[in-house]
C-alpha cells in the first residue's frame, strides 16, 4: 500500500511476511525504515541483518524501531551500522539515525517516524505484522498522522 505524503514523500506498508519482495518497489531514495519488535527472538532478530544491510546500501538515513523489544533491535542495527563502518568501506554511515520506542504511543511514533527527517522526494517505509493488533493500531496512527497533516 502506497501512501503519498507531504513534500511528495512517498510511504510503504510491507507486510513481513513479504520481506524480501517488499524491497523490490525502493527504486527511489530511501529515508526512513519502521520495524517493529513486539515480539522477538535471537533467530528472528539475525534474519533481519540481510535486510537491514540492503536498506542501508539503499541510502536508508533514519531506523525507527517500536514494540517491546524495540530496544534490541535497535542495539542490533546500530551494530550492523558499526560492522559496516569498520569494514573499509568508503561510505559514511555516521549520519545514519536510529531510534527506539518501547513506551512511547502509537501517536508519538508514527509522528516521529514520520516527521524526525525534513527531506522531500523520499520513501519511508513500515514493515508491519498484517495479523498483529498492535502493528494495526501503529498503521492506523500513522495514517491518522497523515491524515492531520494534510488538513488545512
Amino acid at each position: 500500500m502506497e501512501v503519498i505524503f507531504s513534500n511528495s514523500n512517498s510511504l510503504f506498508f510491507v507486510d513481513k511476511a513479504q520481506l524480501k519482495n517488499g524491497l523490490s518497489i525502493i527504486k527511489a531514495n530511501l529515508a526512513s525504515v519502521l520495524f517493529s519488535a513486539w515480539e522477538l527472538d535471537e533467530i528472528k532478530l539475525k534474519s533481519l541483518d540481510p535486510l537491514v544491510k540492503k536498506l542501508i546500501n539503499l541510502g536508508c538515513k533514519c531506523f525507527v524501531c517500536a514494540g517491546t523489544y524495540s530496544e534490541l533491535l535497535h542495539d542490533s542495527i546500530d551494530n550492523i551500522i558499526s560492522d559496516m563502518s569498520i569494514g573499509g568501506r568508503q561510505e559514511n554511515y555516521r549520519d545514519i539515525i536510529t531510534s527506539w520506542h518501547d513506551t512511547d504511543s502509537d501517536d508519538e511514533v508514527a509522528d516521529f517516524f514520520l516527521y524526525s527527517m525534513n527531506v522531500s522526494n523520499m520513501v519511508w517505509l513500515a514493515f508491519l505484522d498484517e495479523g498483529n493488533s498492535s502493528d494495526n493500531r501503529l498503521k492506523a496512527a500513522i495514517l491518522k498522522a497523515i491524515d492531520e497533516s494534510v488538513r488545512p
